[in-house]
């Protein structure tokens, strides 16, 4: 639940805070009183994804539904959650004014606790889901058996390295894990990782890019049938 550029309110950033809100009321707080209009999809999620085929997807901690609604959009059939009541209610505006109601569905859940139906997803997205470690790798474990196969995983948060996150005091290091860290966990709940790095973003208004630890991994594809046995024809003897 992180916004592409957007100044946070004071209260939420002030160092000597235990850093990332975990609380929904939190959460409620700053959606109700920020007034900064609806933020785009993050470049990082539009590059990973555009064009692939859409099916069903799961959005994590799907904030304002800014992701959820870009994949909507897409054609995507999306399950965005979250436990911030009053960032699904924009979100179902946005949804509302794109024209993408009917393809997206708001749960108001914890996203620690869910579990998918095993090979329910093409799709499981955690865009900029800052847990504790622990936190996002059972998060991982739970969610990865819920992709079919040759499903993806596509995680991306604040990479700890980036210098903005300390500079700002934004989150304490303990919901910040780099890309090798998150690929470990990603493969450790059976998945194929195909990428994982720290990627430089553009932030509007600021000279600085965002660094990003971005973690792809793909869920086993279906083993192949084994090939029948050929046909066994008895041959009898035709008396002469």
């Amino acid at each position: 639940m992180s916004v592409d550029g957007m100044p946070l309110p004071a209260w939420k950033h002030a160092r000597g805070r235990p850093g990332y809100p975990a609380d929904a009321a939190v959460w409620n707080r700053w959606y109700a009183e920020a007034d900064y209009g609806w933020s785009p999809a993050s470049s990082s999620v539009r590059s990973e994804l555009n064009g692939l085929a859409p099916g069903r997807a799961l959005d994590l901690g799907a904030g304002d539904g800014r992701h959820a609604v870009w994949l909507a959009g897409r054609g995507w059939h999306v399950q965005a959650m979250d436990f911030s009541t009053e960032a699904l209610a924009i979100g179902r505006e946005r949804a509302f004014a794109e024209g993408v109601t009917d393809l997206i569905t708001w749960s108001v859940a914890d996203v620690t606790a869910h579990t998918p139906a095993p090979g329910s997803l093409d799709l499981v997205l955690a865009a900029f889901l800052h847990l504790p470690g622990a936190d996002l790798e059972g998060t991982i474990a739970r969610t990865s058996p819920g992709l079919a196969p040759g499903g993806l995983f596509l995680h991306i948060g604040h990479d700890p390295a980036d210098p903005r996150e300390s500079a700002l005091g934004l989150r304490t290091a303990a919901v910040l894990h780099d890309s090798a860290r998150v690929a470990a966990w990603a493969r450790r709940a059976g998945l194929h990782v195909e990428s994982a790095e720290t990627r430089s973003r553009p932030v509007p208004g600021s000279r600085r890019p965002a660094l990003d630890c971005v973690i792809l991994a793909r869920s086993p594809a279906a083993p192949a049938p084994a090939p029948s046995a050929p046909a066994q024809h008895s041959h009898r003897e035709v008396p002469s």
